[in-house]
């Protein structure tokens, strides 16, 4: 596109910032993704620039983790560096507890330079899986986000200077104060008037002028319209290859494949939500607290589980994912694509209204209400709290598992390291707890 075709004062669309967030992943440059959605390379750098996010190296806990900024980090061999043992010597390599970064005489700052260095992001980078670097990530749902919420603030307060303010309130307000209708005085007095009646509505609404609601005849006899979020639906055109009857022909086709239900808990409504995830095979089920019901949150979720276990191990672990038809969970191939961009899973939804197709993780749903019950707002929890009670539950005996818990059962086919860096660990018998006490 030439630089005549270009369109110049009209804002970015969400699909503009989806193929933006595309052409990262495929290594395109500034250039040819100005080319794609119609504007400059100086517009697309800005737009990353400005509405990527920083993402610290943490765990499933939420615990920051410091990364070893030393430009040798791959190649030293030093130990005991920190000389914390008098008795013996260290054998862990100083580069893993990173007191090096302070106590090594050799070291030389070499942090990533991706934050002032173009594409200012990590989306697509090859090295995302084992950097150890906090991270740089542009992501299309929270600029646009970011950007609507930058808009609205923006375009508050009053559009007009003190004294045309004051003009207008010395014309309008004794003529409302007269029992005059609006819509008599803007036909009156359209040209004194710089704005429209909607705008004089809310001018006198918001008290900025003399006038009141109480001046005018039925305004406030009116109830206040309530205005109701749309919600994303799974399409039927991306639901196709995902129906309830596709999950049961893959399956066919795959006996003995692993599968995974998906589902949300909701606390207090508008609040923050539960994303749950269970393996039927086993009753172990997974927790994490989202801001939510955005699928930016959700496909979030499976990011950071793909980090901590790795591709391999997360693929071996999700291979089939069952899900309902919520509005988090309404792009399929969000949830498919892995963080180097190949396949790392199949999402399938359930049939509308039956739940029961999941209802493995609809039962196990009863154990959190025993420490949350329903109308618990989950707004003051945090992860760590809501991975204590996890771990409560899944040391709970089942009758289904012949006496055995959850967690002894996921030994026979789960790496136990692997099960301890996304934070499962065992409680004794009699020290599990499944009261709302557990969490204050």
């Amino acid at each position: 596109m030439t630089d005549e075709g270009r369109r110049k004062g009209q804002h970015l669309t969400r699909e503009d910032r989806y193929e933006i967030q595309r052409g990262l992943r495929e290594h395109r440059s500034f250039r040819e993704i100005a080319d794609a959605i119609g504007c400059s390379p100086d517009t697309v750098s800005k737009e990353i620039r400005v509405h990527r996010y920083h993402k610290v190296r943490a765990n499933l806990t939420g615990q920051y983790v410091k990364p070893n900024r030393c430009k040798y980090r791959e190649t030293c061999r030093r130990r005991d560096v920190c000389k914390k043992h008098k008795r013996y010597k260290c054998k862990v390599p100083c580069r893993q507890c990173l007191k090096c970064n302070e106590l090594c005489p050799d070291f030389v700052d070499a942090p990533c330079p991706i934050e002032r260095k173009a594409p200012y992001v990590c989306n697509g980078c090859s090295k995302s899986m084992r950097c150890l670097f906090d991270k740089y990530l542009y992501n299309a749902d929270y600029a646009h986000k970011e950007y609507v919420e930058r808009l609205h603030e923006a375009r508050k307060g009053i559009d007009m200077t003190r004294d045309e303010l004051a003009a207008l309130d010395s014309l309008v307000s004794p003529l409302i104060q007269k029992g005059q209708p609006l819509t008599h005085i803007m036909a009156g007095h359209r040209a004194d008037i710089p704005c429209s009646e909607r705008t004089l509505y809310r001018y006198i609404d918001m008290g900025i002028l003399t006038a009141r609601n109480l001046d005018m005849h039925r305004t406030v006899r009116y109830r206040k319209r309530r205005h109701y979020t749309k919600q994303p639906k799974v399409s039927y055109r991306k639901k196709k290859g995902h129906h309830y009857s596709d999950y049961l022909e893959y399956l066919e086709k795959n006996p003995g494949i692993r599968v995974v239900q998906m589902d949300t808990v909701e606390g207090v409504k508008g609040g923050k939500l539960l994303q749950t995830l269970l393996w039927p095979e086993n009753n172990l089920m997974l927790a994490f607290l989202i801001d939510s019901k955005e699928m930016a949150n959700t496909v979030e979720t499976f990011d950071r589980l793909e980090e901590q276990l790795g591709a391999e191990t997360f693929r071996e672990w999700f291979p089939v994912v069952l899900t309902d038809n919520g509005c988090e969970f309404a792009d399929p191939e969000r949830f498919e694509k892995g963080l180097d961009g190949s396949p790392r899973m199949k999402l399938f939804y359930c049939e509308p209204r039956h739940s029961e197709q999941k209802g493995e993780l609809e039962k196990n749903h009863e154990y959190i209400r025993y420490v949350l019950p329903k109308g618990t707002a989950f707004d003051e929890l945090t992860q760590e709290q809501v991975l204590l009670m996890i771990n409560h539950i899944n040391n709970t005996t089942r009758p289904k598992l012949h006496g055995a818990t959850p967690m002894k059962k996921a030994l026979q086919s789960f790496d136990k390291n692997a099960m301890e860096r996304i934070g499962l660990t065992f409680i004794l018998p009699d020290d599990v707890s499944l009261k709302p006490s557990l969490l204050k």
